[in-house]
């Protein structure tokens, strides 16, 4: 039989939660429930998170109990079959449906991911996650500017990022600037996400963002919130919290706690949206 067909039966009646966090949208899975190194192959995953013929969304995850140190296991994965170290609006989700599911408290709850231990709550009905310190950033970039980009900057949220502060960031053409930036040599070989920032009025922010692993425009980035907010702190631009506009028109707030040493980097907090769209199972996939 079939490598595929044979994983695809395998899954056939395993239960799912659909989530999104401000349109950034996940395939949940508890890891209790399914067969954890079957659902992982990156050939599976593309297939459920395709648009066309499967379920949909921008990443797969994970949760797995029994960690020694955390409440929670987070896996997750690109669209495309890539694991990442960390996604926040998935981070997000992920705090909102452990507390659904009882596998750890509302109130407080350790989430383990490749980046590290994060900390995470839900408070009014809304999520917020303790991300690790940002040690690596850099106010500036060696890469030409184009007509409406003024400055771009880098800082490592969990995740490399670019961050680009333009005129309009409506007005840019991410499909064609994205992947020139976010395989740049200045970020290194694995390249990085791009989130292009513009001021809105009362001191809020627009963004969008180009996300690696999904090769395209996301409606919205948590991670990429995170380092626009501190490159724009940075920057002097921009005074706690930082209010973020997505492309889904919800808001993610970024403020940053009790700040360390600077040589111990900042310390984010993202607060979002967590939200279960729909439950199902698993039946027929394909290629």
């Amino acid at each position: 039989m079939d490598d595929f067909i044979r994983k695809a039966v395998a899954l056939k009646g395993i239960p799912f939660t659909k989530m999104t966090g401000s349109g950034n949208d996940f395939v949940f899975f508890d890891g209790r429930e399914v067969p954890v190194d079957i659902l992982s192959s990156p050939e599976i995953i593309s297939a459920i998170c395709n648009r066309h013929n499967g379920i949909g969304a921008d990443g797969l995850v994970i949760l797995e109990t029994g960690m020694p140190t955390a409440d929670v296991r987070i896996l997750y994965f690109n669209s495309d079959g890539s694991q990442a170290d960390l996604c926040g609006n998935a981070t997000l989700c992920a705090t909102v449906l452990c507390a659904a599911l009882d596998l750890s408290k509302p109130a407080g709850m350790r989430l383990a991911t490749a980046a590290g231990i994060i900390s995470s709550r839900v408070d009014s009905d809304a999520p917020e996650i303790d991300l690790p310190p940002i040690v690596d950033i850099r106010p500036s970039l060696s890469i030409p500017l184009e007509e409406s980009e003024t400055r771009i900057g880098f800082a490592h949220a969990g995740v490399p990022h670019i961050v680009v502060l333009c005129e309009d960031a409506e007005n840019i053409d991410i499909a064609a600037r994205g992947p020139a930036l976010r395989n740049h040599s200045a970020v290194g070989p694995a390249g990085a996400n791009v989130n292009w920032v513009s001021a809105l009025p009362a001191g809020r922010w627009r963004y969008r963002t180009f996300e690696r692993g999904v090769e395209g425009e996301t409606l919205a980035c948590g991670t990429g919130a995170v380092a626009t907010a501190t490159l724009l702190s940075t920057w002097a631009l921009a005074t706690q919290p930082v209010i973020i506009r997505t492309s889904s028109e919800r808001d993610l707030a970024v403020r940053f706690r009790v700040q360390r040493a600077p040589e111990a980097g900042l310390l984010p907090s993202l607060r979002g949206e967590g939200r279960v769209v729909f439950r199902g199972v698993l039946q027929t996939l394909l290629r």
